[in-house]
């Protein structure tokens, strides 16, 4: 009895097997079409065979070799059925092609391309299809190709492929898996930094990017790096509800004890920040307040300089004009003693 309760259990797999595997198509096809009547007959054969062969299973010998045998058949005709997995990459707002394996030496009745039980695009040689097809798409019939255009994260997902020849009613399925990215833009980066500058607050963001990825924090690895005691404060990955893409940021906690940190970055992905100093010594008030006082008192001295040059200059003219008269007249007044 317990032999026959097994066996009754490993028909109900196979049977549900079969059924999920071919939910997908099985609606797409008017009751008398061959692959419909192969569909009814294979169901109805796999009940009869099950009622039918339940004595065997009285024995344990022949029941061994029975499961074996199926075993080995249903292994067969899968691996014949099915072929290998197909892996396809693109990126968000980009175009990809889906090839679906096909023998072009055989005449194919129809096409359908579907991503969980959803029907994206695909034909019949003999009727219309009627469902609705996703937009973003079109169908290459001599190809047997589906192009996908604008692509966005959820569009990533496992595609099959079913096909049937028009020489037999066999089902031959193939998957395309497609995976969906998107490269984080640049991190930028802002400082903060204490009014002795003894500490500096430090974030960088990036966003637009799938997968999730963290930030990373990039500097020269020596000694003099590691007594900085950079200490991450926040590191957070939000994806965005509509788009699905991640904003990543990182926020960093410097300890300037130690002078400047020169070399500092950040990166997400495969994008690198620019380079940044940071603890940047800070100079001191007195010295400070002398530069200042310096630099207002320069422009002062030099205009008093400019003042007293120009004042010199006209003070010089005017006495060698008073020179020029006095030696002018000394002379008339001599000629005119000569001529007395």
């Amino acid at each position: 009895m317990e032999l026959k309760k097994k066996k009754k259990t490993t028909n109900q797999q196979t049977s549900d097997s079969y059924s999920s595997t071919h939910y997908a198509y099985a609606y797409y096809l008017e009751e008398g079409s061959p692959l419909a009547r192969s569909h009814t007959e294979t169901r109805q054969e796999s009940t009869m065979a099950s009622s039918c062969n339940r004595q065997y299973f009285l024995n344990p010998r022949l029941s061994l070799r029975l499961v074996i045998l199926l075993w080995t058949v249903m292994w067969a005709v899968s691996a014949k059925e099915r072929a290998a997995d197909i892996y396809l990459r693109g990126e968000v707002g980009g175009n990809v092609t889906f090839h679906c394996p096909v023998d072009k030496t055989r005449t194919v009745i129809f096409f359908y391309f579907q991503i969980k039980n959803e029907f994206v695009n695909g034909y019949y040689k003999t009727k219309d299809i009627t469902r609705p097809v996703w937009e973003n798409t079109r169908v290459d019939c001599n190809e047997t190709a589906v192009h996908m255009y604008g692509l966005n994260i959820s569009h990533s997902g496992k595609y099959e492929c079913i096909i049937q020849y028009a020489d037999s009613t066999r089902i031959n399925e193939a998957f395309i898996e497609l995976s969906v990215t998107a490269n984080y833009s640049k991190p930028t980066i802002t400082t903060f930094c204490d009014g002795e500058n003894l500490s500096c607050l430090v974030t960088c963001s990036s966003h637009g990017g799938y997968p999730r990825a963290k930030m990373i924090w990039n500097g020269p690895m020596s000694e003099n790096t590691t007594n900085h005691m950079l200490t991450i404060v926040n590191s957070s990955e939000v994806p965005n509800p509509v788009t699905m893409m991640f904003n990543s940021s990182s926020t960093a906690n410097f300890n300037c004890s130690n002078g400047q940190l020169t070399g500092l970055s950040c990166s997400v992905g495969d994008v690198t920040s620019d380079v940044i100093l940071v603890c940047t010594p800070k100079v001191p008030p007195v010295l400070s307040n002398v530069i200042v006082g310096f630099a207002c008192v320069v422009p002062f001295v030099l205009l008093l300089g400019l003042l007293l040059y120009c004042k010199c200059k006209k003070r010089q003219r005017g006495q060698a004009t008073m020179n020029g008269r006095t030696v002018n007249g000394g002379d008339e007044e001599a000629i005119g003693l000569n001529t007395i």
